[in-house]
């Protein structure tokens, strides 16, 4: 055998064992990432099913209700209806709306009666901030008149001495 046929079947053993390295890489590279797409759509079919399970729902919209967060337990509701509209919970779910919804227009229908007496109320003490800061503001203004003046004097000064300068010559 001659220097060369060794060198090209050293080249061929060393291409094959790349080759082979490559292939059990790629082999192994899909195995893994396969397993690993498995696993993450087990994880998110199971976490899913945990955050749109139908007794959690229910009771979260009833803990909201009963803490007077309207919204947050009628966005429970909406959500137990879209995902498990045929479990009990949800029919359970479809009165404690109506409850929800009573309870939500009870509420607003105090605070309609309320607000005027609460609006006028806020109106006179809004009011009478304002005036104090305004005779403040006016006082402040009395107390610092000759300065204001003076100081604005000395600005213009100058300007009204030349058109004074120039009526006279005209």
């Amino acid at each position: 055998m001659g220097m060369n046929e060794k060198t090209r079947l050293t080249v061929n053993r060393v291409a094959a064992m790349l080759a082979g390295g490559l292939l059990v890489f790629a082999v192994m590279s899909f195995t893994v990432v396969s397993n690993a797409n498995n696993r993450i759509d087990e994880l998110s079919r199971s976490l899913d099913t945990s955050r749109y399970e139908a007794g959690r729902l229910l009771a979260d919209a009833e803990e909201q209700l009963a803490a007077g967060n309207y919204v947050q337990a009628t966005a429970s509701l909406e959500t137990l209806f879209e995902h498990q509209p045929g479990s009990a919970e949800a029919t359970e779910g479809r009165a404690l709306l109506t409850t929800v919804r009573n309870a939500e227009n009870a509420e607003n229908a105090r605070w309609d009666a309320a607000m005027p007496e609460i609006r006028a109320q806020w109106t006179a003490d809004f009011a009478a901030n304002l005036r104090a800061e305004s005779t403040a503001a006016r006082a402040e203004l009395e107390e610092n008149m000759d300065t204001m003046v003076g100081e604005e004097w000395t600005k213009v000064m100058n300007d009204i001495r030349e058109e004074w300068e120039l009526e006279r010559e005209s």
